[in-house]
């Protein structure tokens, strides 16, 4: 009501004085300031609310996630470990076997099916080897263990395999130790 009258004193410039015409204007600026003073103040406090909100949900999430994330791993050890069990079995079997001077080459056979049957085991899990005989020394595959001269390859070439490298999905898990020509 008392904005009413001074917004009629502000249009009926008759009627009131120019100071009294300042102080109604500086009024209705301070109401109009103290009205815009506090939305800003709820809106922020509405925007403090939904930060914190936010975080809350994103601390939970990120939580989560590491508990998912370690189920996984739990999970992903147990399957490639249940693959590797008939394997064990089979080399058990094969230590438990007595060998006879006739049989030496059918137990070396069966050997080398259980070795092959770990390693199909472990290439479904995406290991392979390094087969750098030939190539020219990578440092990055390839561990220099020795040097010699070779007729038939070109110096800085890897001549023979010491201990076999492997590539686990295309990342170097151990490289192969190897002779280099000189």
């Amino acid at each position: 009501m008392i904005d009413e009258e001074k917004h009629d004193e502000v249009e009926n410039p008759d009627t009131t004085t120019d100071d009294e015409q300042a102080e109604v204007v500086e009024e209705m600026d301070a109401h109009h300031i103290q009205a815009d003073l506090d939305k800003a103040r709820a809106e922020a406090e509405e925007y403090l609310d939904s930060l914190q909100r936010l975080k809350a949900e994103f601390e939970n999430f990120r939580k989560r996630m590491v508990r998912e994330q370690s189920e996984i791993l739990k999970l992903a050890s147990q399957g490639v470990i249940g693959e590797i069990l008939p394997v064990m079995d089979n080399f058990e079997r094969a230590l438990d076997h007595e060998i006879h001077g006739d049989q030496l080459d059918e137990y070396k056979k069966g050997l080398q099916l259980v070795y092959g049957q770990l390693f199909d085991v472990m290439a479904r899990e995406g290991l392979s080897t390094l087969e750098p005989v030939g190539q020219p020394f990578d440092p990055t595959r390839h561990e220099a263990v020795m040097q010699e001269d070779s007729d038939e390859y070109s110096e800085g070439t890897v001549v023979r395999v010491i201990e076999k490298g492997y590539v686990l999905k295309d990342r170097i898990i151990r490289p192969a130790k190897v002779t280099v020509a000189s």
